[in-house]
């Protein structure tokens, strides 16, 4: 069987010239870089951000908004030097598409017969719009695929792609048929394509180690702009124990992309991750990206034991729901607190029910916030919350309200967010089947410090 050589690309960030600009290797793109190597694959990542981090350019001084990472040039010399036959970049955020776009652009300017493949979240999202528009003729959305408009792109892939990438690499090497691989989308004509569905990895612990071997880790630690507000250590470890949300929050694309059951890695499996890492890059804390790290009790208690033998600082950037095991709380974050959680994040999202209940769909009761924050402040960690502000449909005294609540919550710190409609999300199909983004403004505009869609 022929083997290929694949570059996994992560492209250039948009950032505020002001602000906090916050970078950290892709897990994604070092499951898949491991998964294609075990197969003989030979496989290269690169990060343009990361490599190009001094290259900060202003592209709209009017908002600050600025680009960081490598030139045009530099990237087609990393592309001309490696020779891929295929190049696959991550598009984890709305607002890489642009820069993801142009190294798609640069690959077929060095070789235009290297094969161009998009994956990511927003990929899966704006897919799933994509299917909603075809059902409802008056959804306002596009009734095709704006991503795979770019002729250079030759494949999308959604959902969860190691495997699938694996086989989609293996059938690209042997000149096979890609009709049925899992996740796989190309356009076929005028508003055709051929699209699969994605498949679900079932069995989390089939997953090898992220190959951060293969990525810049000591310049990621030199920069230090990790997940967490807070960090403890400029060499941190990114781990993800689960996948999945059971949640169904309007404004998030985490059940769509990762299903709405949480799935877990075994703890021996995390374990393996983490000692080992950990050693061998001499880590000083651990940061969980899961979306629902409480949600699963019994594991989360499996996992504190474990990580009180490892002794290291860790946190929950990623949020946490706010009412999850309300009987068990305060053991639950004792036990937290005993292995090292410094710092846990609660997600709380608006200070008003109506907002939660009928807007958000968040099934929160705001009664359990504030009992939440003093459980874990008692237990001894930091709480930092989150709020949104902003929905289609909230008023300006809803808002105000929100605020309010954040800052009379007994929290240590909190960040409010002004909504940024996601594609792929319940809110999006709403914002733009009864057109609410404000005159001038779209998904484009995502780094935007005011309101993008109307509200009351």
């Amino acid at each position: 069987m022929k083997k290929s050589k694949v570059l996994l690309c992560t492209p250039n960030l948009k950032g505020m010239a002001d602000g906090v600009n916050r970078i950290q290797p892709s897990l994604g793109l070092m499951l898949i870089a491991q998964v294609l190597v075990d197969n003989g694959h030979t496989v290269k990542i690169h990060d343009t951000a990361l490599e190009g981090w001094s290259n900060k350019k202003i592209i709209d001084p009017t908002k600050k908004i600025i680009s960081i990472g490598q030139s045009d040039e530099q990237i087609k010399k990393v592309i001309s030097d490696f020779s891929p036959d295929v190049v696959a970049i991550s598009v984890l955020f709305s607002n890489l598409l642009e820069s993801a776009n142009n190294i798609a652009n640069l690959v077929k300017q060095v070789n235009k017969n290297t094969t161009v493949i998009l994956g990511g979240n927003h990929i899966s999202g704006s897919l799933t719009d994509y299917k909603f528009s075809i059902a409802d003729k008056n959804s306002n959305l596009p009734n095709y695929i704006t991503e795979l408009e770019n002729e250079n792109i030759d494949f999308a892939m959604t959902g969860e792609g190691e495997y699938s990438m694996l086989e989609l690499i293996n059938t690209l090497s042997n000149k096979g048929d890609i009709g049925k691989i899992p996740g796989v989308v190309k356009k076929i004509g005028e508003k055709k394509y051929l699209i699969n569905p994605p498949k679900r990895i079932h069995d989390l612990n089939t997953l090898p180690r992220p190959a951060r071997h293969m990525t810049n880790m000591e310049g990621y630690f030199d920069i230090g702009a990790f997940h967490s507000a807070k960090s403890r250590s400029n060499r941190v470890l990114s781990v993800m124990c689960s996948r999945g949300c059971p949640e169904k929050c309007t404004f998030c694309s985490t059940p769509e992309m990762w299903g709405q059951s949480a799935r877990w890695r075994s703890i021996d499996h995390i374990m393996d991750e983490i000692s080992n890492d950990v050693k061998d890059y001499k880590i000083g804390e651990i940061q969980f990206e899961d979306d629902t790290i409480t949600v699963n009790k019994k594991n989360l208690f499996s996992l504190c034991k474990e990580l009180e033998k490892v002794g290291l600082p860790w946190c929950t950037p990623n949020g946490t729901k706010v009412n999850y095991h309300l009987r068990d709380q305060v053991n639950m974050y004792k036990a937290m607190a005993d292995s090292g959680c410094y710092q846990i994040s609660l997600a709380c999202e608006s200070g008003v029910q109506r907002v939660l209940d009928n807007v958000i769909n968040k099934r929160l009761p705001i009664e359990t916030i504030l009992p939440s924050i003093e459980n874990a402040k008692k237990a001894g960690m930091l709480v930092h919350t989150f709020w949104v502000l902003g929905y289609p449909g909230e008023t300006y005294e809803e808002m105000q309200t929100t605020i309010d609540f954040a800052l009379n919550s007994g929290a240590d710190s909190f960040s409010i967010a002004m909504l940024c409609p996601l594609p792929g999300t319940p809110i999006y199909r709403e914002v733009m089947k009864k057109n609410l983004w404000w005159e001038g403004r779209s998904l484009k505009d995502l780094m935007f410090r005011s309101s993008l869609v109307k509200v009351d």
